[in-house]
């Protein structure tokens, strides 16, 4: 068993990158930050006060150096395509459990084909740590209150915007067209209409967009059907026209406040019951840090499996109660 109570975060220099520092900082965790950058890296290596390392994400002798003495990474350097890879080969490698903040399904794809070699190299491997920690607790906690599950469907309500790195990986999921699980295959369905869901009060239209759960929360909860559903809360400023090469960072912290994340969903067991609930969460660039930063602290506590895992088999629906200031409510049928 690796000992070490370390974490590194690469990537942490970009705009998600410096809110998971800031919380690791928060919560005064031990850990050090790297990234390919070495002014960005610097600078914030001195307001935290924190060991760095500056190297490419290709840089096999670096990657070593730097997991010598760690027990989990956090890789936040998107688009993840361009990364994980290499980020999981070091982990792998070097002994080291993997994380990562990716909404590609693509990597996500990549982790479920290693579960051999994690379990081997005796880590625990998630890709998406991130948003969907909650979300695919939420279905965890749905999943166990039906006797078989067989269909799940999913509303994401986002607030906040986007960053210039969420801009960049987003094309993956737009390539995806309306990917779907049907029998446990994924499966391309173009009939898919939007639908509302249930977040407190209000109900949103969503539409049919590919997100975690289609992998992530299958591996949780082996639920053979799963559509999901996405609709976007911008803050009060303009969204910036994505095409441009000038984006902004990401929205500020007053933006991240201003509003919050909604997660909605519905399970139905074999026998035909239904249930449904939902989880009123922080803004989008909140949560990510939060998420991930909970599920390193479980594993520098010794809290993980090894294998490729999701957030959901993982930690079931306890993780909810690492992550501040979120809220699980039942939804009457």
């Amino acid at each position: 068993m690796n000992n070490s109570k370390k974490m590194l975060l690469y990537g942490a220099a970009g705009y998600t990158g410096k809110i998971i520092a800031a919380r690791a900082k928060e919560l005064n965790l031990d850990f050090e930050i790297a990234g390919r950058e070495a002014d960005k890296i610097m600078a914030l290596a001195a307001e935290l006060n924190v060991r760095y390392h500056v190297f490419t994400v290709d840089n096999r002798e670096a990657w070593q150096l730097a997991l010598g003495d760690k027990k989990v990474l956090i890789n936040a350097a998107g688009p993840f395509q361009h990364t994980a890879k290499q980020a999981i080969d070091a982990c792998l490698l070097a002994g080291v459990h993997y994380l990562d903040i990716s909404a590609e399904l693509e990597t996500y794809q990549l982790a479920e084909s290693l579960d051999n070699e994690a379990k081997d190299a005796g880590i625990q491997l998630i890709s998406g740590a991130g948003l969907f920690v909650s979300y695919d607790a939420l279905i965890v906690h749905l999943a166990k209150q039906v006797s078989q599950p067989i269909s799940l469907k999913a509303g994401f309500r986002h607030f906040g915007g986007f960053s210039r790195g969420s801009v960049l990986s987003s094309q993956n999921i737009a390539d995806l067209g309306s990917l779907v699980r049907k029998d446990g295959k994924l499966i391309q369905s173009d009939n898919l209409d939007s639908k509302l869901f249930a977040f407190g009060s209000e109900d949103v239209e969503c539409m049919p967009t590919p997100l975690g759960g289609i992998i992530l929360s299958y591996k949780s909860t082996g639920i053979p059907n799963i559509e999901e559903y996405f609709s976007l809360k911008l803050p009060a400023t303009q969204l910036p026209d994505l095409t441009q090469a000038n984006l902004p960072d990401g929205p500020t912290e007053a933006e991240r406040a201003a509003g919050r994340n909604g997660i909605s969903a519905e399970v139905t067991g074999k026998d035909g019951k239904v249930v449904k609930a939902y989880i009123d969460a922080p803004s989008g660039y909140n949560l990510t840090p939060l998420s991930v930063v909970a599920v390193a602290n479980r594993i520098m506590n010794d809290d993980y499996k090894t294998g490729y895992q999701s957030p959901g088999s993982a930690y079931g629906e306890s993780i909810i109660g690492d992550i501040p200031d979120i809220h699980l409510h039942s939804i009457q049928s």
